[in-house]
This record gives C-alpha cells, structure tokens and sequence, in this order.
C-alpha cells in the first residue's frame, strides 16, 4: 500500500477575494487612507485542519485540560480529540457549555463562511510543514467539531492568512475583539507577555501553568511595564495581584476560567485556608448563577465559622466614610507608587467584577458633581 504523502505548504489551493485582487495598484499611486488589505496582496489559503498548530500558550485555553497533552504531543489526531471532548461534555457542564458554543459557531462558518480567516506561520516539524496558528483557535475547533458531527468523508479546512510578523499584542488583541478575558485569562496574557518580552520560551514537554508560572522570576523593566499598560492596560500593582492566582493548582484554574469566575470571587476563596480552595472553586462553578454571597456563606461553612451574625453598624455612617475617603485622597502622595491615582484606581476596581466597576465610577461621578457645587457655594 502506498504512503500517504503529508500536504504541504505549496501545493495548497490558494482562494483570493475580491479584496485582494484590488490590490493592483502601483506603489506611485498608493493611498494611504485606503485599507492595507487592498494595498497589499496577500493570499488565503485552503489549509487542512491535520496541518494546524493552536498555540498552546494563549489566554484563552480552549481545548479541555485533559485533551491537551495528547493533541498537542501528536498522539492524538484533531478527530480523536474532538470525539473524546464529546465523552468529557457529557458529566461536565462546563465543557458541554463550551462544546455548545462552538457547535453553533461551526453551523454560522458553514451557513455564512468563513469571513475572517486564521493567522499564523508555516514552519517545519520534523520534516512536514505545519501551519503554526496565531489568531482564530474558535474558528479551528469550531470546524472539527462541525466535521466530526456530520461524518465528514473530505478533511476540513480553515482558510488562513500568513502572518510574517507575529506577536502576542495581536493575538492578545483578537481574544479581547471577541470577548473580554476572564481574569484567569487575563493573568495568562500578562504572563506570557512578560515572559515573551524576556525571551523566555517554554520547554518542549513543559506544562502550559507551570510555563506561566516561571513568571514570578522575572522583574519587570520599565519596558515590560509600558507593554503591559499599552496591551492590556496594567498597572505594576495590579499585575502583582493577577501573579497571585497562579497559586492556585492546574484543575482549578481551569475550572475558574470556563466558570468565569469573577475576581472578587477568586480573591475571596484565597483569603481561606489553601486546602478549602478546591472545594470553593467546584462550588462556585457546580451551578449557574452563584454569587460571591453564596461562596462566602460556603467557605464560612466550611471553616466553621458562624454564618450570618449581624455587623455592628458604627454611629454617624456617612461622617465615619466621609473621613476615610477624606484620609485616602489627602494621602495619596505619600504612595510608593509611579502612578499613584492609577494603583489606587488598580485596588478599587480590581477585585470586582465590571457591572460593580460601573456603579463605583458612577457614584464617584455623583460625589464629584455633589462636591463641585457645593464648592461653589461655598466661593
């Protein structure tokens, strides 16, 4: 029998839009207001999903924890690996949310196409090219998924773009375009950004947490700095506190990523004993809808401590805030910090989720206008 040949790179059918054949314009009459695609010729190509690489060390982790290791060392094909998600989504609510989601996105690219293509570079392993995917993982696992469903005879493709200037900013930036990080997605990005901005790579066979996790040996210049700020709008706190929640283990990190979990319910699990952690984590994530009330009330439960008592209400409560808000702001310059407002503005906002975020921006707006007028009475 003969061997198959594994494609490559070059004899891929290249599909050209409209767009691209636009670009037929000679450099002297090149404008620049028009959009680069139809300046500058570029080529989607048909490329078999047997071909593609995900990154593995990107924020948003799609693929399963317990698929990973299999597909990414090539013990697994891109169909195994989407029949054994079948069998995981089946006791886990997590994953068959997931699976569900991209199910829907797999009919939309079959219904409507595939009108943004996947980036990444073509590069060699081990003799055979592979196309190694910087943007549009969703799009990848959302057509085998499709396949998978459907019985598919004929391998599918995903129409890509070459990108001969990768960077992490772009992919960070397309996962952001989509939907906001999680902030377990978002210490992942802060992570890697740093450690790419150090040139730190991970090991061959190393695990993709235990790759973020050699963040906390590197110390931040003022460059990785601006690039967390321009990236992902950082502050140097705020990143500290994100390093925080690699403490937690492997499986619960997942787990809080998938489940959404917001900040202020993770900061709140690790002010308990580490052994509880686990256990608040799966809590949380076991049903929709649960609240940073409910898990407070569980890990109260769970270290034996009495749920419920009343707090004692202090005499005068608007005087009594007034001084504490008075104190902050007069003491403000005696920060250690670079950017004072911004570290201040990094620990109000930073353990709470963004519908909380907005009516603490709007009440400060409120008391800065309550504040302005009264300053004018007072001229």
């Amino acid at each position: 029998m003969a061997k198959t040949e594994k494609p490559r790179f070059d004899n891929l059918i290249s599909v050209t839009s409209d767009a691209f054949n636009a670009s037929a314009e000679t450099q002297e009459n090149y404008d620049p207001n028009t959009p680069k695609m139809v300046n500058h010729r570029q080529s989607v190509y048909r490329v078999p999903l047997s071909m593609v690489r995900p990154d593995r060390f990107q924020a948003r982790l799609i693929l399963p924890l317990a698929l990973r290791k299999d597909f990414y060392s090539g013990i697994a094909t891109w169909n195994e690996v989407v029949r054994n998600w079948f069998e995981l989504a089946r006791n886990d609510r997590l994953i068959a949310q997931e699976i569900t989601e991209l199910t829907v996105l797999g009919d939309s690219l079959h219904d409507t196409g595939q009108i943004k293509p996947v980036t990444g570079q073509v590069v060699s392993e081990n003799g055979h090219d592979v196309f190694r995917m910087l943007t549009g993982e969703r799009r990848f696992w959302a057509t085998a998924i499709k396949a998978v469903l459907e019985d598919q005879v004929t391998e599918p493709y995903v129409l890509a773009l070459i990108d001969n200037q990768p960077s992490i900013e772009k992919q960070i930036a397309e996962n952001m375009a989509y939907k906001a990080l999680t902030p377990v997605g978002k210490a992942r990005a802060a992570a890697r950004l740093v450690l790419e901005s150090h040139q730190i790579q991970p090991g061959e066979t190393e695990s993709e947490t235990a790759f973020f996790r050699r963040v906390t040996d590197v110390r931040l210049d003022d460059g990785t700095k601006d690039l967390l700020q321009k990236t992902l709008q950082l502050e140097r706190t705020y990143f500290g506190r994100l390093m925080k929640f690699f403490e937690l283990d492997e499986k619960d990190l997942e787990i809080a990523d998938k489940s959404e979990m917001p900040e202020r319910v993770l900061r709140e699990i690790m002010q308990y004993d580490r052994a509880l952690w686990s256990d608040a984590v799966a809590f949380y994530a076991a049903h929709e809808g649960r609240t940073y009330q409910d898990v407070h009330a569980f890990l109260e439960r769970q270290s034996g401590h009495e749920v419920g008592r009343k707090a004692r209400i202090p005499l005068d409560p608007t005087t009594k805030s007034a001084r504490s808000l008075r104190r902050l702001l007069n003491g403000i310059e005696d920060l250690p910090a670079d950017d004072k407002p911004g570290s201040i503005a990094d620990a109000l906002l930073g353990d709470v989720d963004r519908e909380e975020a907005r009516q603490l921006v709007a009440r400060m707006e409120t008391l800065t206008a309550a504040l302005k007028q009264r300053l004018e009475s007072l001229k």
